[in-house]
């Protein structure tokens, strides 16, 4: 089983702008048009199974209609994270409902909200979200698209863990694009997951290297942040890395995804 934990679908009529502002921004080419056909059309042509898909909000007012749409467009093959903002009236109450609405967990973009990741204000998503056992997958390190400061480095990120050690977090981009050295220093051996999405192939292999070899293979997840990665390149690099065994491929293309986040595909 292929699962990519880290991509983002957007609806028919705004993805397309969406994405021509973000590429314009950042300089990232993107795959697809971000639609539910076009991730599947990509997972298809990549032999990957299941993708889980999220989107974000900057506004609290805007959590529950984007969550709506996101249960309306979810898949089989293509489960969803909720979004989340720490300024809804109703948060803990919303926040119970997650996993009733049949959420696999959530997805928190501290950049885009302006939130540092272990501000206090954070505090009752995290407390919530580690009662409800739902995993949070983290934008971290730098956002291409937005100016500095970064609000999800790994030492915030530390901070977060030791505050709520069962909280199941999953840092994204392999702990953040461009804090290497910090998420080395920092989170390798750590209770916390990594993903590989957009970083994978723009990592030195040798610090790739070290990355596996040092933190548990168990906590690694493949991911891709398509459409701005083509889904099918990212999986060949990874199946193509001559430092890592057959097995560890496995677990790192599916089955950790698969045993944290309870998945079966038929």
């Amino acid at each position: 089983m292929i699962i990519d934990v880290h991509a983002h679908i957007f609806s028919d009529n705004k993805g397309e702008a969406i994405l021509s502002d973000l590429s314009s921004r950042t300089n990232i080419p993107y795959f697809s048009d971000g639609s539910v056909k076009s991730l599947n059309d990509s997972m298809e042509k990549a032999g990957i199974d299941i993708s889980i898909a999220s989107r974000i909000t900057t506004r609290p007012q805007g959590v529950k209609s984007i969550n709506s749409w996101l249960l309306e467009n979810m898949r089989e093959n293509i489960p969803v994270l909720a979004t989340i903002h720490p300024d809804m009236p109703d948060l803990e109450e919303y926040m119970d409902s997650l996993t009733e609405m049949r959420f696999k967990g959530i997805k928190v973009h501290s950049q885009y909200q302006g939130i540092f990741v272990d501000d206090p204000k954070m505090y009752p998503i995290y407390d919530s979200a580690q009662s409800l056992k739902l995993p949070i997958l983290f934008h971290a390190g730098l956002d291409r698209g937005l100016p500095p400061p970064t609000y999800a480095k790994p030492a915030r990120l530390i901070n977060v863990h030791r505050r709520f050690p069962n909280l199941t977090m999953i840092a994204a981009h392999m702990g953040g694009e461009d804090n290497y050295e910090e998420t080395e220093a920092l989170l390798l051996g750590e209770d916390i997951y990594l993903d590989t999405a957009f970083v994978l192939r723009i990592m030195e292999k040798s610090t790739l290297r070290r990355f596996f070899a040092r933190h548990p293979i168990e906590r690694f997840l493949f991911g891709t942040d398509t459409p701005f990665t083509d889904q099918k390149t990212e999986l060949n690099y990874l199946l193509d890395l001559p430092f890592l065994t057959s097995g560890e491929k496995e677990k790192i293309a599916g089955l950790n995804a698969a045993a944290l986040l309870e998945l079966k595909f038929e």
